[in-house]
This record gives C-alpha cells, structure tokens and sequence, in this order.
C-alpha cells in the first residue's frame, strides 16, 4: 500500500511496510520479475527458511527481480480491498510481474491462492489466461500431488527447487520476444515440472539437489520488521531421512539423506548472526539428533556463541538418540522448549508405523531432560493411524501418565494430539482416512482419562484435518469445489477463527461429492492413484511393501546401517546418502574478560513515515538487532533469558511520527561515535536515521519524561479551545477493565503557537491519537507528530541534567 497512514485502520499494519533488515530492492528495468507469494499472513511465511531461500536465490541472479507478497489479514481486505495485492518491496501490482510463484506448505492454503488471484485481477483458471497475464507457478511439498489445484497453475515446479527455480527463471528471461505461450511450453520441457495445459498426464521426476551438502542455507537472511513465528536463524544441517516412519511424507519427498559438514554449518550459522544480530541459532534437519556429528558440530556452535548469548536449538530430537551432551550444550547460554514425538502410545502402534521408539526410550530421554535441569517437555502424538484400536488411543494418557510421574516432585507434560492425515507418496497413500465422527469419539475418550491425570492437552480442529485429508490425496475434480468455496468465501482455512465447515460442505455437495468421498477413500493397489505422474524418486512398489508390514507390525531398519531397503531414490552416484565430514578448521570463540566495563549511552533517533508503524516493542526489538550487528558488545541482563540492556523512553503510539526519539542503552565504550552513527544508519531502514548519541552516565529513573508534540493548525485550534474550556479530556480503561478519565490539564506542562508539552506519568499517559479519536476523528487523519523528548531531573535529585 502506497498511503502507509492508512493502515492505522487495521490490525498489525507492520506487516505491510517491508521495514526489514536485509531485504532485497531492485529496479524492474531490463529484468524478468517474479512476485515469490506465501498465501498465508507474513510472520507465518516470513518464518519459512525455503522462502526465504528462493527470494536471495532468485535475486542473486542479475537479470531477475525477485520480490514478495504474503496473504493480508481479513480485516486489512475488506478495509482496503485491491490495494493490499501489491508486492512488499515496490508496491508494484501482482499482475504486473512476468511470474508470480506460490509456496504451498499446507493444502489449507488453496484457497487464498484463489482470492489473491482474484483480487490481483489475474484470470483464476490458466485456460483463462492471456498474453498480458503473468505465469503462474507453484511449488512445495504440496506439488506432490498437484491434481486439486491443477486448473490454476501454469507451471508446478516438483522438488527442490533453490538450483532449477533460478536456472529457469534466467532461461525466460533470455528468450526475448517469445510468447508467454513459448515460455510455458520452455518449462514444460523440463523433468521436473508438470504444465497441465500442455501434458496432463506427464511423467514428471522430482528435482533432488544433489549439491546440497557443499551448499549453504542463506547468506543475508531477512530480519522480520514484526516477530515472526520462527524467529531466529536458522542453519540445515541435513535434508532429508532415513528413519522410513511410515506416516510421514517428508521423510520420503526429501530423499536420500544428505548431510552437511560442522565446518560449513558452523560458517552458516556465524555468517548469519553477524548479518542478523539475532540470539537464537536452530539446527535444522528432519531429525537433527542422526546428524552423524552431532556432538562435534553442537560443541562447536556452543563454543563460538556461548560468549555472543547465543542460545542453541534442535527443533527435532528423536528419545533415542538423546544423549546427556546434548542438554549439556542446548543449555550453555538459555534452555529453550524441550519436545519429544512419539506419535503412537501403544507399542504396538509404534511398531506399526516404523517410529523405532520403545516405552523405555521415551522415559529415559525424559529422566535426562529432567536431570539436565528441564522442568518439563511436550509430547507429540497423533491419533487415527492405520490399525488404531480404542487401546491404542488411551495409552497416550497411560504414556504420558508415567512421564509425569517418572521423577519426584512431578516432570510437567504437555500432550498434543492431531489427527493422522494420510499422505501421497508415503506407505499410507492408499489407505483411507478415519471419519470425522470416528475422530471426535476417540478425542472425547482421551481427553476424558487427560483431565482425570490432570494432564494439560490440546487437540488439533477435526473438521480441517478432514478437509485437509480429501486435499491431500484429492483428484482433479477438487479444482470446481476450491473455486466454488473461494467464490463463497472461504481463505485462511488453517486458521479456526476464520474456517468455516458449512461452506465446504455445501462446495462438495454443489458437485455430488462429499468430503469423505475423497477423505475416507481407500484405494487398491492395482488402482491408479490420481498424482500416480509425480514420481517422487521412491517407488510404488517399495510403499506397497511397508504398507504391508506396517499391517504385520514388521519393523523397516535405518538404511543407514550399511543395509540398502532398495526405496528406489538413489542411483549411488550423484543421488545418495551423504555424511559430513570431520572438522578440519580451528574456530576461535570470542572472549568474555572478567573485568568487561559498559557505559550508557543515549541515542536520539527519528522514526518516520512508514516505519512510524513499528509498535513500541517493534521498535525496540529493531534496535536490538542493530545493535547486535554493530557490535559494540552490549550489556546483557542476567538470569535465566539474558536479553541487551537497552530501553525506549516513553515509546511514541503505533503510526505517530517521531523527529528526536531517545534510545538508553549499555554498550562497551565506543570510541568513534560518528562512525558508529554511520554504521548503524547504514544497516537501519532508511525511514530510521540516528542523529546523535551520546554518553549517560546518569541512571535515566532519576528523570521526569517530558514529550512535546507539535499539531496541525486545525488540530491544534480544536485542543486549545477544548483545554481552555476544561473539555480536554476523554475515557479509557485501565489495566483492571475500569473506566477511567484522562484529563489533559494533569498532563500539559506548556502550550505554545503549535505544539504543547505533555509530562509522562506512571500511572497513565494522555494520548493524543485516542483523544482525537474520541472526538470523532479517524487515527490516520489525525496531524500530529512527536518534536522531542526531554529527560529532566526529578525535583530535589541530584541527578546531572542532560541536552536531550
């Protein structure tokens, strides 16, 4: 959105000004563009390492402009409309770039592709499309099976695609005068992606990037301007698996295992915190504990970030690769959450779905987590697996029963439960999903024997697990009911406050269908499979197999014992299963001395325009970043969550412009303050600039905060007259709920030609921007701007004054 104030009428408008660290702007001009789109909100997608990693990529390439669009919150659409389907970096319409991409991580997601298309002006259906249209792609692990959403794609790109999506981005951009026709008939010729339009029945072999293991992650990854979901950097130590659990896709789309080295993980990861100014480092892998050197690379990273307060995290840790090292070194710096994924119960289940997990192992790893100084851990189940008696459900509160009790003084457990989801290309892709009454009879038995242990528990939503079961391994003849649902309505179906049930049903049924018919449906072997085209690189025959065993309760082993289960992904060349090397370098860790001395410094700064939307916590997490990247060796509070010393004095209203805002924080001594200056400006969004910063050796609680705000004309006139009668005044709520009146003339301390002072107090502050509201007046429409902020000794201290 070009007119930023604007967006003081809707929730969260940070989402919508690109106030980033890192991101990436370039000019159009003589280059192909391509708008990347995540359909769902921005700290959802912005928290996506692949994302993230095709907008760098893609932008690495000279000829190519790559820029993004994340799905706008519901109340930011029906207040604006068109408006908000621009791209983040330019503004510039969807509908203008040559190619837009969608990322689909979850099937839930289909339907805001259609309302961005719709809302985009680009023609929903491709055979609608024209010349002037751009070429619409999509990818992720959705792709794997395409047919749901086939009529609305150009061109899917099947696998990993941080190698073939730019490769073929520049091979558009070289075929000068060709027809968007030509092009899409270009990137059906390649192995890897189906153009429906062209050859629905292609043979289409999944890209495996098989340099992976000499790659790295990102370079100069993207600082959200908002917090993200996952906010922290983030380094892939190993893609792919071979623990074969039969339930999960992942485990078979991204074969064959391929590890990296400690040395390059460890240059990733330090390469990116010096980029972010991020605390927080995760070790990405599908399961990062049968990383090979494991207990070299963390180690490694504890040495080189403990002395950063950089804590470390394995998002994925198997109970029976848990070793005490592990803890030892998660926990050097800050402990974060501790998780561990059963799946199933009943041992029997277990075995049945190749997790390769015992009772014992499970408890162990809780016993170490508890002597290791965790208090507690989440549990992670599923319910609904192929085979599942009633049994088999309530062992999951009999499990987490016994971890509970396991040591004295009680371990805290967390359960969470979802509801099995078969997918294609695993064992289970022919096996029919449980219904939905099925489901809720099993969640109300379970949570019952739950409550009864005092277990704290949640389940995740039925009715979208079941709509995400008929998408999942959906035929072509879902394209009608998704466009009918969008037509009705439906976006952001992954979220409950906006999901709604009667719309699909009533999609499903506008076409004879209902959503069992696609959920529940069990297929035969000898059946063709409606994404049987998409060759995943593992075989039919080889699911078919662990199909059959799960049903025999028959155990598959880790291939990578030396015993080869013939999946049918490698050819033993270039595609195989590949370890990381053992160090060879020397890192050395910074230093903390003993005697490390701080001063305080305060910082005026201007905050402007757009990035006047940042809240006051937004702010102040920018300026922690920032700093972080200078390194000027902050100050870090003590305790549990050591977090930067630094403060934002009395933090101006969300949308109220700032020309001398003051920072406080403490730092080693800085001994060139213009060059820091310098350095800071040239990392800040440029709607951010540091004017001065000086030494403040006095503790600012010895100040009274004085604000001085200056008014537009008409403004100014409408709060002096009102002042002067007394009427100055409006109504708000405290902390407990309670009205409570604001009355300006305990808050004015000097009024002149066009702008008055206000004094901060403890209990409460008049704000302007309510004030006016409570006249009438829309918040964007309200002139005024914050002048200065003074910091003045309190009366009777013998604090030194400052010329802030």
């Amino acid at each position: 959105m070009k007119d930023y104030k604007k967006l003081l009428k809707i929730s969260r408008p940070a989402r919508y000004i690109n106030g980033e660290i890192n991101s990436i702007h370039k000019t159009h001009e003589g280059r192909t563009s391509f708008c990347l789109v995540f359909p769902d909100v921005y700290e959802v997608g912005i928290s996506h390492i692949g994302f993230k990693m095709l907008y760098e990529r893609l932008n690495l390439c000279d000829e190519i402009v790559c820029e993004r669009f994340f799905m706008p919150w519901p109340d930011a659409i029906t207040e604006y409309g068109k408006e908000m389907f621009v791209s983040l970096e330019s503004t510039t319409d969807l509908k203008d770039f040559d190619a837009v991409g969608f990322s689909f991580q979850y099937e839930l997601a289909y339907t805001n592709m259609l309302k961005t298309l719709k809302m985009a002006d680009i023609a929903v259906r491709s055979a609608n499309r024209g010349e002037s249209d751009p070429i619409i792609i999509a990818g992720g692990p959705c792709v794997v099976n395409p047919m749901p959403i086939s009529a609305f794609v150009d061109v899917f790109f099947v696998g990993e695609s941080e190698v073939t999506l730019p490769e073929a981005m520049k091979a558009i951009h070289g075929m000068k005068g060709a027809t968007r026709a030509e092009k899409i008939a270009y990137l059906n010729t390649l192995p890897f992606t189906y153009v429906p339009e062209i050859d629905p029945d292609k043979h289409v072999k999944r890209s495996i990037h098989t340099g992976f293991s000499d790659d790295y992650t990102i370079k100069d990854l993207i600082v959200p301007a908002i917090p993200a979901v996952q906010d922290r950097v983030a380094v892939e130590i190993s893609r792919g698996c071979t623990r074969g659990c039969r339930f999960c896709q992942a485990g078979i789309i991204y074969r064959p295992n391929r590890e990296r080295s400690v040395d390059s993980v460890a240059c990733d990861a330090l390469y990116q915190l010096d980029k972010t100014g991020y605390l927080e480092t995760s070790l990405l892998s599908l399961s990062a504990s049968d990383y090979s050197r494991l207990e070299e690379l963390l180690v490694t990273m504890a040495q080189l970030t403990q002395e950063r307060k950089v804590s470390l995290a394995l998002p994925s840790i198997r109970a029976d690769r848990i070793k005490e090292y592990i803890f030892r070194e998660l926990s050097k710096v800050r402990k974060a959450g501790f998780t561990i994924a059963p799946e199933a119960g009943s041992q029997r289940m277990r075995d049945s779905i190749n997790k390769g997990l015992t009772e014992e192992t499970i408890l162990e790893a809780v016993h170490k987590a508890s002597d290791a100084g965790w208090n507690g851990a989440k549990l992670y189940f599923m319910m609904g697996l192929p085979g599942e008696t009633l049994e088999d459900v309530l062992a999951i509160a009999e499990l987490a029963r016994k971890a509970k009790y396991l040591r004295k003084g009680r371990f805290a457990i967390k359960v969470s439960v979802s509801n099995f989801v078969p997918k294609p290309h695993t064992p289970y892709q022919w096996w029919g999903q449980n219904s939905g009454d099925e489901f809720y009879e099993k969640r109300q038995k379970l949570k019952e024997l739950l409550l009864k242990y005092k277990i704290p528990h949640a389940f995740h939503g039925i009715k979208t697990s079941v709509l995400e079961g008929a998408f999942a391994r959906g035929s072509k003849e879902l394209c009608d009911v998704i466009e009918y649902a969008s037509e009705k309505g439906a976006m952001f179906d992954a979220w409950t406050e906006f999901f709604n049930f009667s719309i699909w049903e009533e999609a499903f049924a506008k076409f004879g269908f209902t959503v069992a018919d696609f959920a529940q449906r069990s297929y035969k072997r000898t059946e063709r499979l409606p994404w049987e085209n998409i060759d995943s690189g593992v075989t039919n025959d080889f699911l078919w197999d662990e199909y059959l065993k799960s049903q025999s309760l028959e155990l598959t082993s880790d291939c990578t014992d030396g015993q080869c289960h013939m999946c049918g992904v490698c050819d033993f060349k270039e595609i195989k299963n590949t370890f990381a090397d053992k160090s060879e370098r020397v890192f050395e860790p910074a230093q903390e001395t003993d005697d490390q001395k701080f001063t305080r410094y305060a910082m005026v700064f201007s905050k402007t325009e757009r990035l006047s939307l940042l809240s006051a916590i937004e702010t102040q997490r920018l300026f922690t970043h920032v700093l972080t990247i200078s390194k000027f060796g902050l100050k870090f509070t003590q305790g549990f969550n050591p977090q930067p010393k630094l403060s934002y004095v009395q933090a101006a209203s969300t949308g109220l412009e700032g020309l001398n805002e003051v920072l406080i924080f403490e730092s080693e001594k800085i001994d060139d303050v213009q060059a820091a200056i310098d350095k800071l400006n040239d990392i800040l969004p440029r709607w951010v600039r540091i004017k001065s910063m000086t030494e403040f050796p006095v503790n600012p609680r010895h100040f009274d905060v004085y604000v001085r705000f200056g008014f537009g004309k008409e403004f100014m006139d409408i709060f002096r007259a009102k002042f002067e009668a007394g009427e100055a005044k409006y109504d708000k709520l405290n902390k407990k709920g309670l009205p409570k009146v604001m009355d300006s003339k305990d808050f004015v301390a000097h009024m002149g030609e066009d702008y008055v002072v206000f004094k901060t107090e403890t209990t409460g502050n008049f704000n302007c921007f309510e004030y006016f509201e409570s006249l009438g007046y829309e918040r964007p429409a309200v002139d005024i701007v914050r002048r200065n902020v003074y910091l003045v000794p309190k009366e009777g201290d013998d604090a030194v004054g400052t010329d802030i």
